[in-house]
C-alpha cells in the first residue's frame, strides 16, 4: 500500500476513535465543577463508558504515532524531531488521562467524595498541559514556510500560526476553575479540538501531496 494511502487511512481511523471516545462518554460526564458525590455516582453508573473511552485512547495514541512518523519523515532536521516530540507528548498525555478514567471506573464505590474529586481533577489538567505538545507540533511546520526556500505552502503557514497562537493562549486554562476556561473544559475540548482537527487535516493534505509526488518520482 502506498504511504499516502496509509497516512489517509491511519488519520481517518485515529479521528474516528477520538470521536468515538467522547461519544462513548455521553453528554452527562463529570467536569471539574462536579462534586465528589457526583463523580462517584457517574463512575458507578457508567463504568463501561469510562473503560470504552480508555480503550479508544489506546488506538488514538497508536494512530498518532503513525501520523507523526510519516509526517516527520517529510521534514528536515531538526524540525522533524521537534514535531515528533510534540506528537509523542500528545499521545502520552492522552494515555495518562485515559487510564485515570479507567481506574476510577473500577471501584468508585470505595472512594469517599473528597478523594474521588481530587483523583478526577488530576487528569482534567491534560487539557492545558497537552497545549505544550500541540504548540511543539505546530511551531516547526509554521517555521518551514518562512525564508527564501519554504517547504510548506503559505496557507499551511497561516493555519499553523493560527493553531499555534490559539493553543498557546489556551494554556491559561491551567489557571481556570470553572466555565469556558476550566481545565479540560470547553476551550480545551471544543475550541482547541475543532481548530486542531482542521490543522491536522491541512497537514495530512499537504503530506499526501508530497508523498504522492515522491512515489511518482521513484516510479
Amino acid at each position: 500500500m502506498k504511504p499516502s494511502r496509509i497516512l489517509l487511512i491511519g488519520i481517518l481511523a485515529t479521528g474516528a476513535f477520538y470521536v468515538a471516545g467522547f461519544v462513548a462518554l455521553g453528554a452527562s460526564f463529570p467536569t471539574v465543577d462536579s462534586t465528589g458525590k457526583e463523580v462517584i455516582e457517574w463512575f458507578s453508573n457508567n463504568g463501561a463508558r469510562a473503560r470504552l473511552y480508555a480503550w479508544t485512547a489506546a488506538f488514538v495514541s497508536a494512530g498518532l504515532a503513525v501520523f507523526g512518523g510519516q509526517v516527520s519523515a517529510l521534514l528536515p532536521v531538526p524540525h522533524r524531531y521537534i514535531f515528533m516530540a510534540g506528537v509523542l507528548g500528545f499521545a502520552i498525555t492522552a494515555q495518562v488521562q485515559a487510564w485515570f478514567w479507567a481506574g476510577l471506573a473500577l471501584y468508585p464505590q470505595d472512594l469517599d467524595a473528597a478523594a474521588a474529586r481530587t483523583i478526577f481533577v488530576i487528569p482534567a489538567y491534560w487539557g492545558p498541559l497537552v497545549n505544550g505538545s500541540t504548540v511543539t507540533m505546530a511551531l516547526p511546520i509554521a517555521a518551514l514556510g518562512l525564508g527564501g526556500s519554504p517547504i510548506v505552502p503559505r496557507w499551511l503557514v497561516c493555519l499553523s500560526a493560527l493553531f499555534l497562537l490559539e493553543q498557546a493562549v489556551e494554556t491559561v486554562t491551567v489557571f481556570g476553575r470553572t466555565g469556558f476556561i476550566a481545565p479540560g473544559g470547553t476551550m480545551n475540548v471544543y475550541l482547541g479540538g475543532t481548530i486542531g482537527f482542521v490543522w491536522v487535516g491541512g497537514i495530512v493534505h499537504w503530506a499526501i501531496g508530497r508523498l504522492e509526488r515522491a512515489d511518482q518520482g521513484s516510479g
